[in-house]
């Protein structure tokens, strides 16, 4: 199995992008070029263009950007804010503040399925769950759990009930963060599962409800069945390559890892058992004209001012590490990388 290409974006002064997410509609795109600001790019004609927007409220790096299915974008940096943005009638994006209680950086943040909550990891060894606080008009967090590291990785349930943390304590633990609108449940904030990694956390993933997977700096992937209970056996995948930074599910049966070796991975369960089925991208198309026939795209003549690391042709659609991934849409995700690109693929 191989994923089509179906848009790519690239910017001529956009040269890393370290984090970016796609609107479920998929008609916005944020991106962070491992700055403090957040570029909007809309779809036209089916190609993402760079709006004139550009979201200037955080005082250091942008380390997460997650979409709500209510169209909100939630934001969070290394300078311990978070904020809320949301496009009015006049078309500008106005941000909401949160109440995040950070006394370290933020490292990731994802919204709840229903789009009413988000949750935060922060540096300071603990999650940051918020919620919208009528009477004081913001976002409100209450603290979940404490590792012995940061957290580096935050995945929801699809019945937005229970909340999945890796840390580079080596651990994964899912919450049970269960609201009503008078307040936490009885069990908010008890952890349903723990399981040892090994080595820290890089991403965690969510399928159906029925798995919840998680992948280390050791180069696995690991993949927990939650039907047969929290004592349910862990199946570990090893990868032959570099380790893998960020997964997403793209079917009940289907996930995609990316990381340092530049390309998409699948992993497919088949009678029962996950296995590894290949890598999605198999290379980059080769040029059909030289230096010296007809005008070069501007993607050829990037790649030759700026090879890879390792002094090679680039032999596949990134040439760089891949730093997010994001479903969206059956057998559709996007990737962004530190070249500079962003690409939604298509599994064919």
């Amino acid at each position: 199995m191989l994923a089509s290409l179906i848009r790519r974006l690239e910017e001529p002064d956009i040269e890393v992008v370290n984090c970016h997410a796609i609107s479920l509609d998929e008609q916005f795109l944020a991106l962070c070029a491992n700055a403090e600001e957040i570029y909007i790019f809309e779809l036209v004609s089916e190609q993402y263009q760079r709006t004139d927007a550009v979201l200037a409220k955080h005082s250091q790096r942008v380390t997460g950007l997650d979409w709500s299915c209510h169209r909100r974008l939630l934001s969070v940096s290394e300078d311990r804010t978070a904020f809320v943005w949301q496009q009015d009638s006049d078309g500008k994006w106005r941000p909401s503040n949160v109440e995040l209680k950070a006394q370290r950086a933020a490292l990731c943040a994802a919204w709840s399925p229903d789009g009413d909550r988000f949750a935060v990891g922060l540096s300071s060894k603990d999650t940051a769950l918020c919620y919208w606080h009528e009477e004081v008009n913001c976002w409100v967090a209450m603290k979940v759990g404490k590792a012995k590291a940061a957290i580096t990785a935050l995945a929801w349930h699809p019945s937005s009930q229970y909340l999945a943390t890796g840390s580079t304590d080596r651990h994964c633990v899912v919450y049970d963060v269960s609201m009503s609108e008078e307040g936490a449940g009885p069990g908010f904030g008890t952890p349903q599962v723990t399981e040892d990694a090994g080595a820290w956390i890089n991403d965690i993933a969510f399928s159906n409800g029925n798995v919840l997977a998680f992948t280390c700096q050791d180069a696995t992937v690991r993949f927990k069945s939650l039907v047969d209970g929290r004592d349910a056996p862990v199946e570990n995948i090893r990868w032959r390559g570099l380790p893998f930074l960020c997964l997403a599910f793209v079917g009940r049966t289907q996930l995609v890892a990316c990381g340092f070796d530049y390309v998409p991975v699948l992993f497919l369960q088949r009678d029962g058992a996950w296995q590894v089925a290949g890598k999605l991208d198999l290379g980059a198309a080769v040029p059909s004209s030289g230096p010296g026939g007809v005008r070069e795209s501007y993607d050829e003549a990037r790649k030759r001012f700026r090879p890879t690391s390792s002094g090679k042709a680039a032999t596949s659609e990134h040439s760089n590490t891949i730093t997010s991934c994001c479903p969206f849409k059956d057998g559709r995700f996007s990737t962004s990388s530190l070249d500079g690109t962003v690409i939604v693929w298509e599994l064919s």
